[in-house]
């Protein structure tokens, strides 16, 4: 079984030993905060007063203010009981009840120390999900289940361990990220489908469609005068860096990153499509296998440049209704930065989505065109029937 799980065990121990070291050698990148603050998990003892009202825009949602006792339940203040004045507006609205476990903000300043109710406790949501898609992934996909899960934890080891302090130290964004997602590509493939032909060849057109997708981005982006700094808390992320970062080139990251699992979708899908058909009719030639490999590409071009679209989409819903409630004119609409980068996004991903069809079936024709080798079994001999009575049914 170790043997079995040989790859598997590598990639997770790596895994876990980019997490453990990746603290200690990226600290230095963070800046250093003035506030001494700690977040503990907390109890509600008792509500003191409720003074609260429906919101008049949205009578579902209860605003106002509430003063309450806690009981800190982790940390150095463990046990303690304090009381927490808790304003209620529409944005940060955590409403608590007796008996309610909430996140607690221990600030210290200089006016005393201030308990506040920073958050609702909704990690135990969070890890209860976790563990029933773990549970349906294991029994559904048994070893490939487990192949999967792995290949999730060494992407987020790669991101959040490697690319973002690389990113963070100033080094340059577009090869850090060519190098992880490739590393990342090869590993996922080793995975899940195998050490063979096939995953190379999905290796490959992986990567190029996903090198090309970043590059539609980056190239069209800079034409429509966009950077990395409109993208979701761009600008924020420059006044984090203790040094100046290549903020620039954070579109071409950013959409090979989101376009990755799409892309590896249809480059898998394409050279397990050629190959079953070059075992299923050896007569057929590369050009033919090439071009019945295009022709199932198309059907799946369709549904997966919609995904990738649609995605984009929903994640820009409510932007879409501020443009639709303001009743903005086409030319204010897609002038508007953060509509334009979401639009060049969901296109480039969807380049990188076509192009990555052609591509892949190309290399099939190179790198999936060794003869098959029909294997002969001996049939071993089975020992003689026993012989029938001599004595025949008469009619």
């Amino acid at each position: 079984m170790l043997t079995t799980y040989r790859f598997t065990l590598f990639i997770t121990l790596l895994s876990t030993v980019i997490f453990y070291i990746s603290p200690s050698l990226s600290d230095h990148l963070k800046p250093k905060s003035s506030l001494e603050q700690v977040f503990v998990d907390a109890k509600v003892i008792h509500v003191s007063s409720n003074d609260l009202a429906p919101d008049p825009r949205v009578p579902s949602i209860l605003t106002g203010k509430q003063v309450f006792t806690a009981e800190i339940l982790d940390g150095a203040l463990t046990g303690k009981v304090v009381e927490v004045k808790n304003p209620l507006s529409r944005q940060h609205n955590v409403l608590v009840s007796e008996g309610d476990t909430f996140i607690m903000m221990i600030r210290e300043t200089a006016n005393g120390t201030v308990y506040w109710a920073y958050n609702h406790k909704r990690s135990t949501a969070i890890y209860w999900m976790c563990f029933a898609f773990l549970l349906l992934l294991l029994s559904f996909g048994k070893r490939e289940g487990i192949n999967s899960v792995v290949s999730l934890y060494f992407t987020a080891a790669l991101v959040v361990g490697v690319l973002i302090p690389a990113i963070f130290a100033g080094w340059d964004p577009v090869l850090v990220t060519i190098v992880l997602m490739g590393l990342k590509i090869v590993v996922n493939f080793i995975l899940v489908t195998g050490n063979n032909r096939k995953s190379y060849c999905a290796m490959a057109g992986t990567l190029l469609g996903v090198i090309a997708a970043g590059v539609m981005a980056q190239l069209f982006g800079e034409f429509a005068h966009l950077s990395g700094i409109y993208l979701d808390k761009g600008e924020d992320v420059i006044y984090l860096a203790t040094q100046p970062i290549q903020i620039r080139w954070l579109m071409f990251v950013a959409i090979m990153i989101s376009a990755l699992g799409a892309v590896m979708d249809v480059s898998i899908s394409i050279a397990s499509a050629y190959n079953e058909l070059r075992i299923t009719d050896p007569k057929l030639t590369p050009k033919q296998l090439m071009q019945a490999s295009m022709n199932i590409g198309r059907d799946i071009m369709g549904t997966m440049t919609n995904t990738l679209i649609m995605a984009f989409a929903g994640s820009s819903l409510t932007t879409i209704m501020m443009v639709w409630g303001l009743d903005m004119s086409i030319t204010q609409f897609i002038n508007t930065p953060v509509i334009s980068l979401s639009i060049i996004h969901a296109l480039a991903g969807s380049v990188g989505i076509v192009l990555t069809i052609p591509i892949t079936a190309w290399l099939a024709m190179y790198m999936l065109n060794e003869p098959i080798e029909t294997e002969t079994a001996t049939l071993e001999q089975e020992p003689q029937a026993t012989s029938l009575p001599t004595n025949e049914i008469k009619a």
